[in-house]
C-alpha cells in the first residue's frame, strides 16, 4: 500500500512545470517578506478601520441611509481589503508583498514588477481623517441631523508600523419638517401645483433633508415645463425654513424669487416644426416640402423619410402646449432608432415682444451611414470531440423603404471533422459535419397591426371631431397617443438551415416569426410573437442513426418531422441603470399548437388524440414557461457580487409524446454549470452510457439553476470572478431509457450538480471577453464514491470556457 501511495506522489509531482516551481519560490520569498519594510521612518502603515460606533439616533430608514452615506464617505480601503472591505484585510497582501521586495531594485524587471503587481503602501497620514470627519459632519447637516459630531481615534498595534483608526458618530436630533407651504406663484402656476400636490416629495413629519427639499424643486420645474413653461428654471424658486417656532422642527415655505423674467412665467406653443434630414454634416438642404406648419427639409429626389416615421418619433406638434417629457421622449426615440448619428432639438420665439407665447421647433438630424456589411469567424470545439470553423457573412441595410426600417441579410455555415472513436471502438477519422444556412430579417420602428386605421385616417377622424365641436361651440379635446420608453419594433424573420451530421442524419429546418417589441417605460420592456412557425424534416437518415432511435426511444418523437406553430410571450423587468444595486427578472412563456387543436375539437377530433397532422404532417404540442432572476450587490467602487436563479417547466400534450429536442432544457455550458460542458449532466441521476453522443439524452423538461459569483476588480479593465454553480434537468414523465431522470420534489437538492471555478473578464468598453475554468464538486449521478465530493477523476469534471459578455 504504501509503494502504491507513493507511486501517487510521483505522479502528482511530474505534473509541477518549472514555471510552477519558479512561482512558487517567488510565492515563499514574498511571503518572507514584511509589510512593513519599505515604511519610511515616522510613518506607518494603515491596516484598516474598526467599526464605526454610532449613537444617539432612531434606527429608521432615513437613517440607515445617511448610515450608509457616512461610512462611504469615512471608510479607507487598507492594502489587500477583502471584497472592498475597508475593515479585513487579505491574509495574502501579494502586491505590498512585490512593492517591499521591488520597489528598491532600480532594475528594468523591478521596475517592472512594482507596476505590473505592486501596491504602494496605504500610510496612516494619508487617510486624512481630520477632511473626512469635516465632510461627514458636513452631510449630517445636508441630512437634517444639525446636532451631529463625529470624532475619531488612532489605535495602536503591537506592531508600531501599523495603525488602524476608529470613528464615533454622535447622531444628535433630527429636524423634521412642521409645515410645507408654497408661495409667491402665479394664479396658473398655483393651481397647478395644487393639483398636483399628491406627488409631492415633502409631507408634515418628513426628514429636513436638503436633498428631498431640491427633488421637490426639481419636481416642481419639471411640472412647470411639462406644462408649457419653457424657460422656468430650477432657480427661480428657493426655500425659506423658520425654525423659531418648534425646537427641532423647521416650517418650510417654497417661493417664487423676485427677478424671475416675464417669459418664464408665460406658457409657450408650439408654432413651425421644421425637420432637417441630412446626410452629411453642414450639409446645406435645397429641397422642402411643407406639411401645414411642418417643414422638412431634405436632398435628393424624393423625402429619405416618409412623414408617418418622423410622426411616429416626435410627440410635439404644432399647436400643441411645450411638454418636457414629450421633448425628452421624442429625443431619446429619435436616438434609439438606429437612424442617426446624432439629433438636436432647438426651440426660438417667433418674435421679439413680450406678448409672443409661440415657440418654432427645429429638429436637426444627421443620417448613419446607410450600409454595414460584416463577416465573423470562429473557431470552435465541443464536447464530442469535433472541432472546426464557422463563419457569417451579413448584409444591413438601414431606412430600406423609407419608413425607417432596418433590413438584414445573413449567411452562415460551419464545418466540423472529428479524428477520435465511437464508444464502441469504431474509428470516427474522417467523419464531417457542416451545417449552412440562410437568414432574413426586417425591423420596423412601429407596431404594425392591420387592424387598427394608419395615421392618415385617424388624423382626418380627430379633424372632423374638432370641426364637429367647433360647430357646436365645444372644444374636442382628442386622446393623447400612447407613449414609449423607446420606438417600438415590429420584426419579420425567416430562414432556411440544413444540418449534416455525417454518418446519422441531413436535416432541414424551416421558419418563420413575427415578433411585436415595445417598452412603455424605463423599467418594463414586453416581447410577443403570436405566430412562430418552425417545419423540422429529416432529409436522409442512416442505419447508425435508426440504431441510435432504437436505443433512446424519445429521440423518435422529439425528432421526428414535424411542424411547431408556436406563439411566445416574454415580460423584463429591470432596475434603472443609476441603481447601485440593481434587480433584473425576465420571463418566457410560450406555446404551440393550442389554437390548432382547439380548431381540430371544434370539427370534432378528440383534444388528446395522437398523429393530427398539419399539411400532412404532425404538429407539437407543448406548454412552456421559464423565469430568470439576477441581483448585482455593489461591494466595492468597481466590484461586486452577482446571484441568479433559473427555473423552467415544458408539459409536452395532446398531439404529442415528447416536446421538440430544440425546445428542451439543458444546463452545462459557459453560461450555466461551468464546471461541466452543456449537456453533460442530467436528467436527474441518469448518466448516458454512450458518452460520446451523451448531449442527444441529456436534455429534460424541468430546469432549476442557481449561480453566484464574486466579480472583484483586479487591475485596469481586467475583472477576475470566483464563481459557484448548481443546478439539473429532469424528466417530467418516467422514461425507462433514461432512469433515475424522473422528478420528485424530495430529492430536488440531492440530484443538484454542484461546481465551482475562478475566471477572468478584460473589458473592451462595447464588449467583455471572458474565460472561465469550473472545476466539479459534485455530481447526481453514482461514481462508485462516498461523501459530498464524488467526483471520480479530476480531469473529467473540469471545463474551460471561452465567451464574450458576462453569463447573468
Amino acid at each position: 500500500m504504501r509503494r502504491k501511495n507513493n507511486h501517487r506522489w510521483l505522479n502528482v509531482v511530474s505534473y509541477i512545470s518549472p514555471i510552477g516551481l519558479l512561482g512558487l519560490v517567488v510565492l515563499m520569498n514574498l511571503t518572507g517578506c514584511s509589510t512593513t519594510s519599505a515604511i519610511p521612518d515616522g510613518e506607518q502603515l494603515y491596516t484598516g478601520m474598526e467599526s464605526t460606533r454610532y449613537s444617539s439616533y432612531q434606527r429608521n430608514k432615513h437613517f440607515i441611509a445617511v448610515q450608509e452615506e457616512l461610512d462611504v464617505i469615512l471608510a479607507t480601503l487598507p492594502n489587500a481589503a477583502l471584497l472592498g472591505s475597508p475593515h479585513i484585510r487579505s491574509p495574502f497582501p501579494v502586491g505590498l508583498w512585490v512593492w517591499n521586495a521591488f520597489s528598491p531594485d532600480t532594475t528594468r524587471f523591478g521596475r517592472w514588477m512594482v507596476k505590473a503587481f505592486g501596491s504602494a503602501p496605504v500610510l496612516m497620514s494619508s487617510t486624512t481623517p481630520d477632511l473626512r470627519v469635516t465632510v461627514g459632519e458636513n452631510l449630517l447637516k445636508k441630512r437634517g441631523y444639525f446636532d451631529g459630531k463625529i470624532s475619531y481615534e488612532r489605535i495602536a498595534q503591537r506592531n508600531p508600523k501599523k495603525g488602524r483608526l476608529r470613528y464615533a458618530v454622535d447622531m444628535g436630533h433630527l429636524w423634521t419638517l412642521d409645515s410645507v407651504r408654497y408661495a409667491s406663484f402665479p394664479p396658473a402656476a398655483d393651481s397647478l401645483i395644487t393639483a398636483h400636490l399628491d406627488e409631492a416629495v415633502l409631507h408634515k413629519g418628513d426628514p429636513f433633508d436638503v436633498s428631498t427639499l431640491e427633488q421637490e424643486r426639481k419636481r416642481i420645474t419639471e411640472l412647470f415645463r411639462s406644462n408649457g413653461y419653457y424657460y422656468y428654471q430650477n432657480s427661480d424658486a428657493s426655500y425659506l425654513a423658520d425654525t423659531t417656532l418648534v425646537h427641532g422642527e423647521a416650517a418650510v415655505r417654497l417661493q417664487m424669487a423676485d427677478s424671475v423674467s416675464p417669459r418664464a412665467l408665460r406658457k409657450w406653443t408650439i408654432g413651425t416644426v421644421t425637420v432637417n434630414l441630412q446626410r452629411e454634416f453642414m450639409e446645406k438642404l435645397e429641397k422642402q416640402r411643407r406639411f401645414r406648419d411642418v417643414i422638412v427639409n431634405y436632398n435628393g429626389s424624393h423625402m429619405p423619410l416618409r412623414m408617418r416615421t418622423i410622426a411616429n418619433d416626435l410627440k410635439m406638434w404644432p399647436g400643441t402646449l411645450y411638454n418636457y417629457k414629450l421633448h425628452e421622449q421624442s429625443q431619446r426615440q429619435l436616438g434609439s432608432s438606429g437612424l442617426y448619428t446624432s439629433t438636436n432639438f432647438t426651440f426660438t420665439p417667433r418674435d421679439t415682444t413680450d406678448t409672443c407665447h409661440i415657440l418654432d421647433m427645429k429638429v436637426d438630424c444627421l443620417f448613419d451611414k446607410p450600409y454595414d456589411f460584416y463577416v465573423e469567424a470562429y473557431g470552435k470545439g465541443k464536447t464530442s470531440g469535433r472541432y472546426g470553423p464557422e463563419g457569417i457573412i451579413g448584409f444591413t441595410k438601414r431606412n430600406a423603404f423609407r419608413g425607417g426600417e432596418r433590413l438584414n441579410l445573413r449567411v452562415h455555415g460551419a464545418y466540423e471533422w472529428s479524428s477520435n472513436d465511437d464508444d464502441d471502438g469504431r474509428s470516427r477519422l474522417g467523419i464531417n459535419n457542416y451545417e449552412y444556412g440562410v437568414e432574413a430579417s426586417l425591423q420596423i420602428p412601429r407596431l404594425v397591426n392591420p387592424f387598427v386605421a394608419p395615421p392618415r385616417k385617424r388624423w382626418m377622424k380627430i379633424q372632423r371631431k374638432v370641426e364637429e365641436a367647433a360647430e357646436k361651440g365645444l372644444v374636442y379635446r382628442p386622446k393623447p397617443p400612447r407613449t414609449y420608453y423607446a420606438t417600438p419594433s415590429t420584426t419579420l424573420k425567416a430562414s432556411v438551415d440544413v444540418l449534416n451530421r455525417a454518418k446519422y442524419f441531413k436535416r432541414h429546418v424551416v421558419s418563420g416569426e413575427l415578433t411585436y417589441q415595445w417598452q412603455p417605460n424605463e423599467r418594463n420592456s414586453y416581447s410577443f410573437s403570436p405566430l412562430s412557425l418552425t417545419y423540422e424534416y429529416m432529409h436522409k437518415v442512416t442505419d447508425r442513426y435508426l440504431e441510435l432511435v432504437d436505443s433512446v426511444p424519445y429521440l423518435e418523437v422529439s425528432m421526428a418531422d414535424q411542424f411547431i406553430p408556436k406563439m411566445l410571450f416574454q415580460y423584463t423587468f429591470m432596475s434603472p441603470v443609476r441603481y447601485r444595486n440593481p434587480v433584473k427578472i425576465w420571463t418566457t412563456v410560450s406555446e404551440a399548437s393550442n389554437v390548432l387543436s382547439a380548431a381540430y375539437a371544434l370539427s370534432g377530433r378528440h383534444w388528446s388524440e395522437k398523429d393530427k397532422q398539419l399539411f400532412k404532417n404532425p404538429f407539437a404540442q407543448f406548454l412552456k414557461a421559464e423565469a430568470n432572476l439576477t441581483k448585482v450587490w455593489t461591494v466595492a467602487e468597481k466590484s461586486s457580487v452577482a446571484a441568479h436563479v433559473n427555473a423552467g417547466t415544458l408539459w409536452a400534450y395532446g398531439n404529442s409524446r415528447f416536446a421538440p429536442y430544440t425546445e428542451q432544457f439543458y444546463v452545462g455550458g459557459a453560461n450555466s454549470i461551468r464546471a461541466f460542458n452543456a449537456r453533460q449532466i442530467g436528467p436527474g441521476r441518469y448518466r448516458s452510457t454512450q458518452r460520446r453522443r451523451s448531449y442527444v439524452e441529456q436534455t429534460g423538461d424541468i430546469k432549476f439553476q442557481m449561480n453566484l459569483e464574486y466579480r472583484p476588480r483586479l487591475m485596469g479593465s481586467l475583472y477576475g470572478a470566483v464563481f459557484l454553480d448548481a443546478g439539473n434537468v429532469w424528466t417530467m414523465h418516467y422514461d425507462e431509457g433514461r432512469p433515475g431522470g424522473y422528478f420528485k420534489m424530495k430529492n430536488l437538492f440531492k440530484e443538484m450538480a454542484l461546481g465551482t471555478g475562478v475566471g477572468l473578464r478584460y473589458d473592451l468598453g462595447y464588449f467583455m471577453l471572458r474565460v472561465d475554468w469550473g472545476v466539479g464538486l459534485h455530481v447526481p449521478y453514482d461514481t462508485g464514491k462516498n461523501g459530498f465530493y464524488n467526483i471520480s477523476s479530476f480531469k473529467e469534471a473540469q471545463a474551460l470556457h471561452l465567451a464574450i459578455g458576462l453569463p447573468f
